[in-house]
């Protein structure tokens, strides 16, 4: 089950294939203290991260820090084809000491989430992708420091790709809407209070309904998602920098209780509270 590996802490290499012949959305948001790197091989994708939806294209390769909220979703029912990796620095830190002072995980948290590369880019790194898959399922001994060197060498390629894209200027297409970025604000400001559908409308002076739908059709979120995504980022910190209880967490944070609060944490981080803070929490 892929979701299993994509949350484990102690998963610190991931890589997987997928193509669907119709359209599909994931079924929730997550996030994870892992880098990704996302390739839309063919079709198009909505790409929701942190606060924004990206519209990503065949070719389009999609950079993620750690711990940033994200979710894809159909644009339309046609194809597509993706490679979704993630790891963690301790994967390629032995390998990268060899470097010297090169930092190759900095860019991931320069502001660029979608880059356009050239095609000539586009097939250097599907062609380290499609390698970085086989060695991952080689029986050989040495698959998994092949794995690491395929790794960097990517690494090198997409912190150049960012670097270019910076000089130009370019940022990808952001799917925007005046009234939700509104409302988005409206919920980091007040993530603590007890928030919901009704009330939120009445304060835009729109109906339930209409909210419902726009919030859907601009975030790939709804509205509980996207209230939930804030106060699990929220959480997620408290839980790493306090010792704070867990039900002072959740009160803390808006959740109507500590269970409540649980569950919606675990399918966002795939783990529990008590398991993230075990593994994340700085003495």
């Amino acid at each position: 089950m892929v979701k299993e590996f994509v949350f484990s802490p102690h998963c610190d290499f991931f890589i997987d294939k997928a193509h669907r012949e119709s359209g599909y959305d994931m079924r929730t948001f997550h996030l994870h203290k892992k880098y990704e790197i996302y390739y839309q091989e063919e079709g198009c994708r909505k790409y929701f991260i942190n606060d924004a939806v990206y519209l990503v294209n065949a070719g389009n390769v999609v950079i993620l820090g750690r711990d940033e909220v994200h979710k894809t979703s159909s644009v339309d029912d046609t194809p597509y084809t993706r490679y979704v990796l993630n790891f963690n620095s301790e994967y390629i830190e032995d390998v990268a000491k060899s470097l010297g002072n090169v930092d190759l995980l900095s860019f991931f948290d320069e502001g660029i989430k979608v880059l356009t590369v050239s095609m000539k880019m586009q097939g250097m790194v599907q062609s380290l992708l499609t390698r970085l898959m086989e060695a991952r399922t080689s029986p050989e001994g040495d698959a998994e420091p092949f794995c690491r060197v395929l790794l960097l060498e990517l690494l090198f390629y997409l912190k150049g790709c960012v670097a270019e894209q910076k000089s130009r200027q370019e940022n990808a297409p952001i799917l925007s809407n005046k009234t939700i970025d509104k409302i988005s604000s409206y919920i980091a400001r007040n993530y603590q209070s007890s928030l919901t559908l009704p009330e939120i409308a009445a304060r835009f002076y729109i109906s339930p309904f209409y909210l419902s739908r726009l919030f859907k059709k601009t975030t790939n979120l709804t509205l509980v998602e996207y209230i939930n995504s804030v106060r699990i980022r929220a959480a997620r910190n408290l839980l790493e920098t306090t010792h704070l209880r867990i039900s002072a967490i959740a009160e803390q944070t808006g959740f109507s209780t500590t269970a409540h609060f649980s569950r919606i944490f675990k399918e966002g981080t795939g783990v529990s509270p008590q398991k993230y803070r075990k593994f994340y929490h700085l003495e």
